[in-house]
C-alpha cells in the first residue's frame, strides 16, 4: 500500500524563526518578495529598536479619523509609507534615542527621548527643532526625502 504525501499550505503553528522562514519560502511569492522579507526579518529579530518601531507604525496606521477626539484626523497612509522608506534605510542604533507619536494633523512626530529634539513627518514635507548642546537649530517644509530625514534625524538626536 502506497503512502499518500499532505503537505500543508499553512504550518498548524510557528513558534521559531525557521518556521516562519520556511512558511515564508513556501509561498508563491517571487525570489526577490522572499529574499526582501526575510531580511527584514532577520534584522527585525536582530535589532530590536526596529522591530518596535515597525510594531509603532502599525498601530498609528490603523488609527481612524476621532481617534484623538473630535477633530483628530487618522494619520495619512503617505507618511506611512514616508516613515517605513526611513527604516528600510535605517539601523537600529538610529531609533534607540527616539519615540514615535501619531499627531492630530494626520502626521507622525518623533521626540527624542532626551527631550531635546522634535521632528514632525508629513506628506511631501518634515520639520525639526533640536536644542543639543544648548545650539538651536530647525527648519520648516523641508521636502521630504528618506536619505534627507535620516541624516537630520542622526544629527540632532
Amino acid at each position: 500500500m502506497g503512502t499518500a504525501t499532505i503537505r500543508r499550505t499553512q504550518p498548524a503553528y510557528v513558534n521559531t524563526y525557521a518556521d516562519v522562514m520556511n512558511y515564508l519560502y513556501s509561498m508563491p511569492l517571487t525570489p526577490e518578495v522572499k529574499d526582501a522579507v526575510g531580511r527584514r526579518l532577520v534584522q527585525e529579530v536582530t535589532e530590536p529598536a526596529l522591530a518596535e518601531v515597525f510594531a509603532q507604525i502599525d498601530k498609528i496606521s490603523k488609527l481612524r479619523k476621532g481617534w484623538a477626539g473630535k477633530g483628530s484626523f487618522a494619520v495619512s497612509p503617505i507618511v506611512v509609507r514616508n516613515l517605513k522608506q526611513v527604516l528600510l534605510i535605517s539601523d537600529n542604533d538610529d531609533w534607540v534615542g527616539w519615540n514615535i507619536s501619531p499627531d492630530v494633523n494626520a502626521t507622525i512626530g518623533l521626540q527624542s527621548k532626551s527631550g531635546q529634539a522634535l521632528m514632525s513627518l508629513g506628506v511631501r514635507e518634515f520639520s525639526y527643532y533640536s536644542d543639543k548642546d544648548g545650539v538651536e537649530r530647525g527648519e520648516s517644509h523641508v521636502p521630504f526625502s528618506a536619505e534627507t530625514f535620516l541624516r537630520i534625524m542622526q544629527q540632532i538626536v
